[in-house]
């Protein structure tokens, strides 16, 4: 079985041969610079660069997907009418001037195709898709329409605007709905059968309930609904350190994906078994990036053995792995699930 059957064997919820293996954005990027020569930078702008430091990660890596998107979170916002600028060392986009909440209200929805940044993603992943995708997963991402807002105007005043402009905010995230909509048309014109959505907003140390039912929930559901429609397999993904995983899991995404370190993992995979395939993170800010690869194998077969023998399961990091990871570190970690997880 290829990696790319075995990951969507998992997404089905049916045994695989072996656990399969998430590959997040261009985690751990530093080598990946250093053995193909090329910039970050250029990936931005060029999509044959972006795409072959993406493939860079298959064979370096040795995971089951390649994503077809990086762990900037600024290109959607871009598109929308945020300007970015880059810094110094090669590495994403930083935030420069923020649409003013002023002006909000005036943003229209977004073809990706006729985005000059957008569209090197999406012109990338069809390069993606015609060299590696019979083999690998290529993986699309797209951040979630409350995140890429928050992006397009700034966190601080989109939080505020909750309160002070609800109007204007309901139409900013209504229309970025729109723009994501898009995106998955196009990607699914791109040849990709899945998308990874990016909600970490989604987090207790940021809102409450009420707020993520308001300004984020609805919102995520109307797009995720309309990728199934288009016969997309969705992958919710959810970093923060106190997820709303119970609600978020309500809008019925194929896969969840989320730190296990930040939840009791007994408690989801009890309620994930057998209804949304489980995708473990594993602490990829301190185990992965400074621990032995001995801790990293311990942690991964506590893991594995906590889920069992049930379909539906896969291994990947809780977020996109730190520029420097030890290449040793993600040895042991491909390394322990596959040995594991065939016990």
């Amino acid at each position: 079985m290829s990696p790319r059957d075995r990951f969507h064997t998992a997404l089905d919820l049916k045994s695989p041969d072996r656990l399969p293996l998430f590959f997040q954005h261009l985690g751990a990027a530093k080598w990946l610079l250093q053995d193909t020569g090329l910039r970050i930078h250029d990936g931005f702008f060029d999509p044959d660069v972006f795409a072959r430091l993406s493939l860079a990660s298959l064979g370096m890596y040795g995971f089951d997907t390649v994503m077809a998107g990086w762990g900037d979170l600024l290109v959607e916002s871009k598109a929308h009418g945020m300007e970015w600028k880059f810094p110094e060392r090669d590495f994403y986009p930083r935030p420069d001037k923020y649409v003013p909440m002023s002006e909000a209200d005036k943003i229209q929805p977004v073809d990706p195709m006729d985005d000059p940044s957008w569209s090197v993603m999406l012109k990338a992943a069809k390069l993606m898709v015609d060299e590696a995708g019979s083999d690998a997963a290529v993986v699309a991402s797209i951040g979630a329409p409350n995140l890429i807002a928050s992006e397009i105007v700034g966190m601080e005043n989109l939080m505020m605007g909750y309160f002070t402009d609800p109007g204007v905010v309901e139409k900013l995230i209504s229309t970025v709905v729109q723009s994501s909509i898009s995106y998955g048309e196009r990607a699914i014109e791109a040849g990709i059968e899945d998308i990874f959505i990016e909600n970490s907003l989604a987090g207790g140390e940021m809102v409450d309930p009420t707020m993520y039912e308001q300004w984020d929930r609805r919102f995520v559901q109307q797009t995720l609904d309309a990728y199934r429609n288009g016969g997309m397999r969705t992958i919710l993904h959810n970093c923060s350190e106190k997820p709303l995983w119970q609600p978020q899991i309500e809008t019925h995404p194929t896969a969840f994906h989320f730190q296990v370190n930040a939840v009791n993992a007994n408690e989801v995979f009890s309620a994930l078994r057998g209804q949304t395939c489980v995708m473990a993170g594993i602490d990829s800010r301190d185990l992965l990036l400074n621990r032995t690869p001995e801790e990293i194998d311990t942690e991964v077969r506590r893991i594995i053995d906590l889920w069992g023998k049930d379909p539906g399961f896969m291994v990947a990091p809780g977020c996109e792995l730190p520029y420097k990871v030890p290449q040793e570190n993600i040895k042991a970690f491909k390394d322990s699930i596959e040995r594991h997880g065939r016990q």
